[in-house]
């Protein structure tokens, strides 16, 4: 596994809640049992339909054993046998589904990287506020959902990353999130473009 991989990887596991990655794909598991370990019924092994509960949540590892499996999933591994897709592709929907910037690629001596940084950057100081990049973001949303020119699923969680990115600025009560508003004009700018590439391609 390359070091990018790895990095990946691990900022996965310390940022994604394991529980809430489970609920999403509709495990019975309580998203506000805080650190609890959770027992629950695993559909990777046998027939698909698990009597009794067969699987441990472990919130402290953000990782799940099932005794059925015989086998230890974190979230990428358990998108992976999801959704049947790559370690990156996987990456990238729980970077998208839980508002995570991707990490920056490691150009070397290529200079082009820093340069798309910088101009997004460069982008990004033209717009005056958090409150004008999130207004901006939820028009277009608006727009796509009203016209809905963009697939059901694929709009769904374009809204899921934007209602995140807020969530994780503004905090539960607005009361202030655990990224800076820089992070996440940055994170919803990055959004927006990937929407309008896909209407772009629709």
């Amino acid at each position: 596994m390359s070091e990018r991989a790895k990095a990946a990887a691990e900022r996965i596991r310390e940022q994604v809640d394991i529980v809430q990655v489970l609920d999403a794909y509709g495990y019975d598991v309580r998203p506000d049992a805080g650190e609890r370990e959770q027992q629950f019924r695993c559909d990777l092994h046998g027939s698909g339909h698990d009597d009794t509960p067969s699987a441990r949540a472990y919130p402290d590892s953000n990782s799940f054993y099932c005794f059925g499996c015989g086998l230890t999933y974190d979230a990428i591994a358990l998108v992976r046998v999801k959704e049947d897709c790559g370690f990156w592709d996987a990456v990238k929907m729980i970077e998208r589904a839980h508002g995570l910037e991707p990490l920056p690629i490691d150009y070397g001596a290529d200079p082009q990287g820093t340069a798309a940084l910088s101009a997004m950057r460069a982008n990004l100081a033209k717009t005056a506020s958090f409150d004008d990049e999130e207004r901006r973001l939820r028009a277009l949303l608006d727009a796509r959902t009203q016209d809905r020119d963009l697939p059901l699923d694929l709009l769904l969680s374009f809204w899921d990353a934007f209602d995140k990115a807020v969530y994780h600025v503004r905090g539960p009560r607005n009361d202030g999130g655990v990224w800076s508003e820089d992070k996440g004009r940055l994170v919803l700018s990055g959004l927006r473009e990937r929407i309008q590439a896909k209407i772009g391609s629709a």
